[in-house]
């Protein structure tokens, strides 16, 4: 059983991956069978095998400038580990917040399962959050 300071480094590695939108980076932490349910706001998906989940959460954050990584946090649930973070992202000047949970099972290290809720894109408005 990993301590719970180990699922927090895997929570910051996976959400500054997804925040780095850098594909081939984030492929390294996903197994090559691994399996992706999300339930966004347009409603739900799923992919299958590294390179689809990968492209799925490329595809999340492409359309955007920035994507900053604001919060991390991982705790271990039995044998998975729930990874939560923050994200604020810009399109022009318009920002928005994003947060993402999932609940993933890894094997060897890497995710195997990864079962992720999404907030969606919360357009920004107050001038006193920084984005």
């Amino acid at each position: 059983m990993r301590h719970d300071t180990q699922h927090q480094a895997i929570a910051a590695e996976v959400a500054a991956l997804v925040a780095a939108r850098d594909p081939e980076r984030l492929a390294a932490v996903i197994t090559e069978t691994a399996r992706l349910r999300a339930l966004l706001p347009g409603g739900p998906i799923e992919a299958h095998g590294r390179a689809d989940v990968v492209a799925r959460f490329h595809g999340f954050f492409a359309g955007f400038d920035t994507v900053r990584l604001v919060s991390a946090a991982g705790e271990p649930v039995g044998d998975r580990v729930l990874i939560h973070y923050r994200l604020h992202v810009t399109r022009g000047t318009t920002r928005y917040a994003c947060t993402q949970t999932a609940i993933c099972k890894p094997i060897d290290g890497l995710l195997a399962v990864i079962d992720l809720l999404c907030s969606g894109f919360r357009e920004v408005l107050d001038e006193h959050v920084a984005a």
